[in-house]
């Protein structure tokens, strides 16, 4: 490339550098310029802000200043409203609330309320009249709502049977929208009570009407039960000498052992047990129907007043039923039994309804303590009673019949095992022998112990055993006191083969499957076996008196027609006193009369063949052919 040219570009590269160097140098004039400017407007803003702070400031507060007077001008505006709301509500609160609208009264309280609550904040005159007024609007209100609380309750509170239901939620209370109507209401009257110190008394407006109620619904079985008591109280026997009418327990043990009973307790028919099962019932409903109304807080409190009175009436009638059966006779001991059981099953739910009131809950166990030593008691009596039976006022007919004391103490047992599985607890609680506490160990009526002292069980059964044992002991006290010879062993026959027959005919086990044990079963075979003997001597006894009829058949210093005739005589005698018995049972009169014909009718025609005299004395003498003389021996009892 030629010189000239390098040249030419040199230059120009110069003055092009020369020209940004120049600019360069105007763009930092420019800048510091511009710096300063800034630092000016920075200068001056700062200035700026430190004048209008303070202005800011004073809008701040004026800003506040008039949203208070803005607040406070609504504040008077509501509390000026206030003044006016007991005119405003008056006629709604006076004409009471709409049966099938109740919102609009209600608003119209809660209104009220909230007037009374602004203005108690004021501290004038003024407001203080209007609070009265207010005041006066919301205790007729509230009274209004108390009243239709107390119709609507009413209307379902008139009573029941509650024996026509199975258990209590069967029991009808109210309709369903009736129910939650009063719940709204008492939850509501609750709640503005409190608010405005009204006193409502809202469990004792419930209390009162339910509780009547309740009496309503409970009075027939108090009747049935206060009846039953005068019905079968006892009164003095006719002709009962030494007898002190005071002495009401000797009274009952006169009739047990004189009077043959036909109106046995039949279980589950007593009036205190049907008692004991409904009032249960009721309560169980009612504490539910409490719990659907009331308010939680007062729910238990309303409840408790609400059964008070009737529960105190049902343990009053449960005095009086203690008291009947503590002197009555033996066989109201199955009454007691089957009360007993019914206490037993309801006391722990009777508990549960009123744990907290502990005094009512205390006093149902209460009453089944003192059954139950009632009834301990009753156990050990009968056997005390049948070890010593007769005294004057208890002798037996002289009728050879079936002694009162051995019918009813028979008939007692056989309902008594009806409670075997209440009784087996009772005894096994009470120990094995206790009604055995000092008699002999030795005596003839007392065996010596359970097969399993510690089984409930094994002691009922030691129990039965020995009052079959007195039972028979007592027939044989009773065959002391017949008058003649034959009369003894015909009571002691009679009695002992009803005793045997009534072992005998409860002898169910193994013979059917659906079959209950029974007496014969619980006392087993050797005491029926023993009894069985006892009849046995009897019969022997028996024999001999009709033997004796013929003691002069052998002897040599009369003759035949004189001992004819004292056998005819001794004969008529026997058969006018045989036709007085009191021989109901079919077997023993067939035994009776098998066993007079064996005694008298071989040697009779013995005597005939060994003495074929035909003298005139001895055919006048000669009354009874043997044929007649069976003809009459079986007849002997007929009347």
């Amino acid at each position: 490339m030629p010189a000239e040219s390098y040249i030419y570009e040199d230059g120009d590269e110069e003055a092009e550098l020369e020209f940004l160097r120049e600019s360069l140098e105007q763009m930092d004039n420019l800048t510091d310029k511009t710096t300063q400017l800034l630092k000016v407007f920075d200068i001056r803003l700062k200035n700026l802000g430190r004048i209008i702070a303070p202005i800011y400031k004073s809008t701040q507060k004026l800003t506040r200043l008039y949203d208070n007077i803005e607040a406070t001008m609504g504040t008077l505006d509501d509390i000026l409203l206030f003044f006016n709301v007991a005119k405003d509500e008056a006629a709604t609160i006076h004409a009471g609330p709409d049966e099938s609208e109740l919102l609009p009264y209600l608003d119209s309280i809660n209104r009220l309320k909230d007037a009374s609550d602004a203005l108690r904040q004021l501290d004038l005159e003024s407001a203080a009249q209007s609070r009265k007024e207010i005041h006066e609007l919301l205790r007729i209100g509230l009274g209004n709502l108390s009243q239709l609380f107390n119709q609507w309750l009413k209307q379902h509170s008139g009573g029941i049977d509650p024996a026509a239901y199975v258990n209590a939620s069967e029991i009808p209370t109210f309709p369903t929208d009736t129910l939650k109507l009063l719940s709204m209401l008492a939850t509501y009257l609750n709640l503005v009570n409190d608010e405005v110190s009204y006193d409502l008394r809202l469990t004792k407006t419930y209390a009162t009407i339910r509780t009547r109620h309740l009496q309503k619904s409970l009075a027939q079985f108090s009747e049935m039960c206060s009846m039953y008591v005068r019905g079968n109280s006892l009164e003095p026997l006719p002709n009962q000498h030494g007898y002190d009418v005071a002495s009401r327990n000797s009274l009952a043990e006169i009739r047990f052992c004189t009077i043959r009973n036909e109106n046995w307790y039949e279980p589950s028919t007593s009036p205190f047990a049907q008692y004991t099962i409904n009032i249960v019932k009721l309560f169980q409903a009612e504490r539910d129907l409490v719990r659907h109304i009331m308010p939680t807080v007062i729910s238990d409190e309303t409840f408790f007043a609400t059964t008070e009175r009737p529960f105190e009436a049902y343990i009053a009638i449960g005095e009086k039923i203690m008291a009947f059966f503590f002197s009555s006779p033996m066989y109201e001991v199955l009454h007691a039994l089957d009360v007993y059981g019914y206490l037993l099953e309801t006391e722990s739910v009777m508990a549960a309804l009123l744990a907290p009131n502990k005094n009512q809950s205390a006093n149902m166990a209460k009453m089944a303590g003192r059954l139950q030593a009632h009834l301990t008691k009753s156990f050990v009596a009968l056997t005390v009673l049948l070890r010593s039976p007769f005294k004057e006022d208890t002798m037996p007919k002289q009728t050879g019949g079936v002694n009162e004391l051995v019918s009813n103490t028979l008939t007692f047992l056989s309902y008594v095992i009806g409670y075997k599985d209440l009784l087996v607890s009772l005894f096994l609680s009470m120990g094995d022998g206790h009604w055995n506490q000092g008699v002999s160990q030795q005596s003839p009526h007392v065996s010596h112990h359970a097969s399993d002292p510690s089984d409930g069980l094994s002691i009922f059964q030691h129990y039965l055993r020995d009052v079959i044992d007195a039972l028979s002991f007592t027939i044989d006290q009773g065959g002391k006191h017949m008058k003649r010879p034959a009369l003894q062993f015909v009571f002691l026959i009679n009695n002992h083969s009803y005793l045997a027959r009534a072992l005998r005919d409860t002898m169910y086990a193994g013979d059917d499957e659906s079959q209950s044990v029974g007496l014969g079963d619980l006392v087993g075979r050797s005491a029926l076996l023993r009894i069985e003997s006892q009849i046995e001597r009897s019969r022997k006894g028996y024999i001999a008196t009709w033997k004796a009829l013929m003691s002069s058949f052998p002897a040599s210093s009369l003759a035949p027609a004189e001992k004819l005739s004292m056998f005819n005589q001794g004969l008529d005698d026997m058969m006018r006193v045989q036709r007085s018995y009191d021989l109901f049972d079919a077997d023993v009169r067939a035994m009776l009369i098998s066993d007079a014909t064996d005694a008298i009718v071989p040697d009779y025609e013995m005597f005939l063949r060994q003495n074929p005299d035909k003298s005139p004395e001895f055919a006048r003498a000669m009354k009874y052919t043997p044929r007649d003389l069976q003809r009459r021996i079986k007849g002997m009892l007929d009347d």
